[in-house]
């Protein structure tokens, strides 16, 4: 729902992504943890299951409800959203239609180093946002993304290592889990959308599939797609290698 409102390259959408994120994760860690270690995330349940603190065979259950429950709430998501407008600014050499000349605004593009013409259109919030989808920055190149989903990735699964699998969890640890979630928002969103989830980043690609038109969907939508599966992986992968070396309070490998 957050990110078919706020547009997350601006001030105000990006700490509103931020927040959101953030102080979810702090509720619904808080309200399910105890049930069943509130992952939500694939990643996390198999960090957890490379510290034993998850047996294999469930980890097959954990994803299929994680991937199921992410499905869902993309779908409801865009049943709520994709009839209301949303106004975007487009470049004039790209609207093949006549468009009235106080509708135009020029300006200059620091990072082209161009001058520029927009004017505003309108459309549906859903088209607008790609049904949430967390997509590859314009500006930015694989390799970028990779290391971004897989730095930030690390952090965030070694804070749950540390504070809610090493020890019993505490009234703190949802704090902490949910402020590091915002922290790595505020470092990457502008890169990645930091989905550091394989869920958040593949349910709304398979929603916009399914509730908007081959026009609406952008043309790279699917080509970096790997980088949120790589990158959370292979963050979530180092965060236990180094936990198991250096960080576990009971059976670390270098005491």
């Amino acid at each position: 729902m957050q990110a078919n409102v706020y547009d997350i390259h601006q001030p105000d959408g990006l700490t509103h992504a931020a927040l959101t994120h953030g102080l979810a994760t702090i509720v619904v860690i808080a309200t399910f943890g105890p049930i069943s270690g509130g992952h939500f995330n694939p990643v996390v349940s198999w960090a957890a299951v490379l510290i034993r603190k998850l047996h294999p065979l469930l980890l097959p259950f954990y994803m299929f409800s994680q991937f199921f429950g992410g499905f869902c709430a993309c779908l409801l998501s865009a049943c709520l959203q994709k009839n209301r407008d949303f106004i975007v600014w487009e470049n004039v050499g790209s609207v093949r239609y006549s468009i009235m000349n106080d509708s135009i605004e020029s300006g200059y593009n620091r990072v082209h180093n161009t001058t520029w013409k927009k004017t505003i259109l309108l459309t549906t919030q859903l088209a607008a946002t790609s049904s949430g989808a967390t997509t590859l920055g314009a500006e930015n190149v694989w390799w970028e993304g990779l290391m971004s989903e897989t730095i930030t990735t690390y952090f965030f699964v070694t804070i749950i290592l540390m504070n809610a699998m090493d020890t019993l969890p505490t009234a703190a640890s949802p704090v902490i889990i949910g402020m590091m979630v915002v922290c790595d928002i505020f470092a990457t969103a502008s890169i990645t959308g930091t989905a550091m989830n394989p869920v958040r980043a593949l349910s709304p690609n398979v929603v916009a599939e399914i509730v908007l038109s081959s026009a609406s969907i952008p043309h790279n939508f699917w080509t970096y797609h790997y980088i949120y599966w790589a990158g959370p992986y292979l963050g979530s992968t180092i965060a236990v290698i180094g936990y198991k070396l250096l960080l576990s309070r009971n059976d670390r490998f270098i005491a």
